[in-house]
């Protein structure tokens, strides 16, 4: 039931957020097209930005299969192009809400597909693991930025160069 209840707040939250801004979606407004009071929500959710985290790893994760695919060019080219198809739903965050929340939402969701492992072409230079995770920490930041800077720029840039753009520089930080 909880997995259930989760996923119906989620996927509401989303339908909401791609028909109104943010600062006008509720936790009341929320939770009554639920069907849900206020104290499930919090039995679920920190708060509302904990919800627009979870609510992007769910459309993400579980629709669009992000981290099945093989290669890291494919994962970021599903995870840039669902950016740009829920290009609404970006502005109606990035216009209202506190970008720092936006950014603790879109991290997780970048640092996954840095992992090493989606680079098996790639032989690590960077010795140690402290290193290793400074080096994807340092370009999760980076890449979140980015791609922060791309939605703003209202999509300028192609999916595919940006992709391409950072692939390249992962291949200078990791390739010997």
């Amino acid at each position: 039931m909880k997995q259930k209840t989760e996923t119906m707040l989620c996927i509401t939250f989303m339908k909401l957020l791609r028909k109104c801004p943010f600062s006008k979606i509720t936790i009341q407004k929320l939770t009554g097209q639920c069907g849900v009071n206020r104290q499930t929500f919090y039995y679920h959710f920190d708060n509302i930005y904990d919800l627009m985290a979870r609510s992007f790893e769910y459309e993400l994760v579980c629709e669009k299969k992000i981290y099945e695919e093989v290669t890291w060019r494919k994962t970021m080219t599903c995870l840039l192009g669902w950016i740009k198809e829920n290009r609404q739903v970006m502005k109606n965050i990035m216009t209202n809400a506190e970008i720092f929340y936006f950014k603790r939402a879109m991290y997780p969701l970048i640092e996954r597909s840095i992992s090493l492992d989606r680079f098996p072409d790639i032989s690590s230079s960077v010795s140690g693991e402290g290193r290793e995770k400074f080096a994807a920490h340092f370009l999760t930041i980076g890449m979140t930025q980015y791609i922060l800077e791309w939605i703003e720029s209202d999509f300028r840039q192609p999916v595919d160069e940006i992709v391409s753009d950072l692939f390249w520089l992962v291949q200078k930080i990791y390739h010997k």
